[in-house]
């Protein structure tokens, strides 16, 4: 199955995602419609669709689609819930957009029921996360969405919102992370292992904000 990969992101910034991918550029900083807008340009393919501001796991590309193979008609959220332990599972919960796969031919009719929602005020105001936008159609669509543990990228910039870094975007339940100290996610739940984990996210951390 081929898989396309795209990058939401604004005019002129800059950013590091090392593998082929087309941009899909919010001129107007609109961030909500942009990203109906997204959806729309995505339909026609079985494609990622991520944020600028992430860093990728080791092997990215060929760990992504070895979870994909396994659930091609699933939209599966390779970021989620940054502070909360769970394991893989179904769920309606869509809060993060940093990096998400949709099966082709969906995301224009999830797109049109969030335009809706989007153009009245009284049930959806502007000023609100498209996240949480995209998770109400989900559930009144009863359309089910994976949420995969230990996620695959690590969120981590916030310079085009705010003027310090916002650390609990970042999370320990990174794959990189468990990967180094040899655990599985299950065991990621463990004190010790959270206290490793943690210090492996806290260097991580000195290194990605050292400049802000």
């Amino acid at each position: 199955m081929e898989i396309k990969y795209f990058v939401r992101t604004i005019e002129d910034r800059s950013y590091d995602i090392p593998i082929e991918h087309e941009k899909i550029i919010d001129y107007n900083h609109k961030y909500v419609k942009a990203y109906i807008d997204a959806l729309y340009h995505i339909n026609d393919f079985n494609a990622v669709l991520m944020e600028d501001d992430i860093v990728l796991c080791k092997n990215f590309k060929e760990e992504i689609e070895k979870i994909i193979n396994q659930y091609p008609n699933n939209i599966i959220n390779f970021f989620s819930s940054p502070t909360k332990y769970y394991t893989t599972h179904f769920s309606s919960l869509f809060l993060y957009n940093q990096c998400t796969y949709f099966p082709k031919n969906i995301t224009a009719h999830l797109a049109n029921k969030m335009m809706e929602k989007y153009l009245d005020e009284n049930i959806y105001p502007n000023q609100q996360r498209y996240g949480s936008l995209l998770d109400i159609i989900l559930i009144e669509e009863g359309i089910p969405h994976l949420i995969y543990r230990p996620t695959l990228v690590q969120h981590i910039d916030d310079k085009s919102t705010r003027d310090r870094p916002h650390m609990c975007r970042n999370t320990i339940y990174f794959k990189d992370y468990l990967d180094e100290i040899g655990i599985t996610m299950e065991e990621a739940f463990y004190k010790d292992n959270q206290e490793k984990l943690q210090k492996l996210l806290d260097a991580d951390r000195e290194k990605w904000y050292k400049k802000k």
